[in-house]
């Protein structure tokens, strides 16, 4: 399974000396990416082309023969010019620094297998990645030259939504059976801060309407949280349920089409369509993950705890809550001197 692929090739021209004949083999990385090489066969000191491709996938793999000895071409020129292509590509500085960080990381290991020389290892070591505070100029220098600053539809910033936006966006009309399954679609992910790919995958048993309890199957952190019902979400199921009626261990979602009649599944690409276009009928670009970092906001500002909305949101640090907690626009709003 590859999943959604993209690519990089970046070829640069080198002075190498000798080198084994490799012929073409895969070096899988376990971390979802691979290197793909071929060195002709080297006679004497001449001036040889390498190329690094890069490809990206979703989901790792393994598969074919694993040739460490490959890396023995890679050098500090070759990384580091590949660093910078990244960026002449369009993509984002934490996703080129991540695609560095591995690279080095693998290096590392065929340093240590004696693949790559001490002295070379060394100065691929020092390669650093590009600071927070160099990135707005990178990118301001990008988007002036008409580059993009990132590869797919993920945005850069979130979009905040305030408390009567998301109580505009749980207000759907309950006369149709989509503004009933749009309602508690919306719910759910304002109320309890879960990932779309959690509600998507709910099914009949996991929402309790008599004790008020919805169970969530978080895949992402390996766990099943059970959250109690806010008072929008169980009126928002409670309806819903009344209509639709979802069985034990089926999919509570329906598909509906333009005539609004039942009509095939309602899946995660359709969910955060439909969020989209919720979101434009009040005057906001918004994403599913946006109404996570609502939830994480909404809780701390209403004083919950980092740990229990860590718990309750199902993120697996206070780290990587901070990053979805918008911050006050008076930082020093809570503190206190006397």
């Amino acid at each position: 399974m590859c999943g959604e692929n993209s690519s990089i090739r970046l070829c640069i021209r080198q002075r190498l000396g000798p080198s084994p004949r490799v012929w073409g083999k895969q070096f899988m990385l376990e971390h979802g990416m691979h290197i793909l090489r071929s060195i002709p066969t080297c006679v004497g000191k001449t001036s040889q082309r390498q190329c690094i491709h890069l490809l990206r996938q979703v989901h790792p793999h393994v598969c074919g023969e694993n040739e460490p000895t490959e890396w023995g071409g890679i050098t500090f020129g070759l990384i580091e010019a590949y660093k910078r292509a990244q960026l002449q590509e369009g993509y984002s500085i934490s996703t080129t620094n991540q695609n560095t960080y591995i690279i080095k990381a693998f290096a590392k290991l065929a340093a240590q297998a004696e693949i790559i020389p001490a002295e070379e290892i060394i100065k691929i070591q020092g390669i650093k990645g590009y600071k927070s505070s160099e990135a707005a100029h990178i990118n301001e220098q990008r988007t002036q030259a008409g580059n993009a600053t990132r590869i797919g539809s993920k945005k850069e910033h979130s979009t905040v939504i305030t408390r009567e936006q998301a109580k505009a966006l749980k207000a759907q009309p309950t006369d149709t059976l989509q503004g009933k399954r749009n309602a508690l679609l919306m719910a759910l992910l304002l109320d309890h801060g879960a990932r779309i790919s959690e509600v998507i995958s709910l099914k009949g048993d996991d929402i309790d309407i008599l004790n008020k309890t919805v169970v969530f199957h978080r895949t992402k952190t390996n766990r099943i949280d059970k959250h109690y019902l806010t008072a929008d979400s169980w009126q928002a199921a409670k309806v819903y349920f009344d209509s639709v009626k979802p069985a034990p261990g089926k999919s509570i979602w329906i598909g509906i089409n333009k005539k609004g009649d039942v009509s095939g599944s309602f899946g995660k690409l359709a969910a955060q369509k439909t969020v989209k276009a919720l979101g434009r009928e009040i005057g906001i670009e918004i994403s599913c993950h946006d109404c996570r970092h609502y939830y994480a906001t909404a809780a701390h500002r209403a004083g919950s705890s980092s740990l229990d909305i860590m718990r309750a949101g199902g993120w697996a640090s206070p780290a990587m809550l901070s990053r979805y907690i918008e911050p006050d626009q008076i930082q020093n709003i809570n503190i206190r001197l006397e």
